[in-house]
């Protein structure tokens, strides 16, 4: 009888454990299928490009951003009249989401390690620059499509690049700065 309990325990112990982490790991929110992925990118666009101002946001917003951001804190809003940006932290991580009006979440940005990096996306960088350390790093996921943002410093000098790859390692963007 003993033997019985004891696996019991350890079957209850084990699926609890398997329950926290997968707690403790939540997936990113969804991005809302709303919109294309080059009308968000314009939508985005226009609100990088306007004169965004600090402002509290509607109730049913904050509740939206709360239930897909439940353990951000920092939490800054922006808006241009038709896109908020939201600037928080999680874990110490820096983050960024974009929604509009109706709480429709459109994109995340997301600090992320070196080590979260895929290997394609990392390579395609490594090879590009191999002379290069990676600085800093942002996961972008904009409607269906993920970017990758990268900063890289040249050893020993003062060069830096900056580059976007997608996540299928197909640099887009290139920018050398001296």
């Amino acid at each position: 009888m003993k033997p019985v309990k004891i696996f019991s325990l350890i079957t209850v112990s084990v699926i609890g454990c398997s329950l926290l982490a997968q707690t403790a790991k939540q997936a990113d929110p969804a991005i809302s299928t709303r919109y294309s992925n080059e009308e968000i990118a314009q939508m985005i666009e226009k609100h990088k490009l306007s004169h965004s101002r600090d402002v509290v946001p509607s109730t049913e917003l904050q509740q939206k951003f709360k239930s897909d951001f439940p353990n951000a804190y920092d939490v800054e809003w922006e808006t241009d009249g038709s896109v908020y940006e939201v600037e928080f932290d999680v874990k110490s991580k820096d983050y960024k989401s974009y929604y509009d009006s109706q709480g429709n979440l459109l994109m995340i940005v997301q600090e992320i390690y070196r080590s979260a990096l895929p290997d394609i996306v990392k390579s395609a960088a490594e090879n590009k620059y191999p002379k290069y350390n990676f600085e800093d790093i942002e996961k972008i996921v904009r409607g269906t499509d993920v970017f990758y943002k990268i900063e890289m410093e040249r050893r020993f000098s003062d060069s830096e690049v900056n580059l976007l790859i997608k996540a299928d390692g197909t640099i887009l963007e290139e920018k050398i700065h001296s």
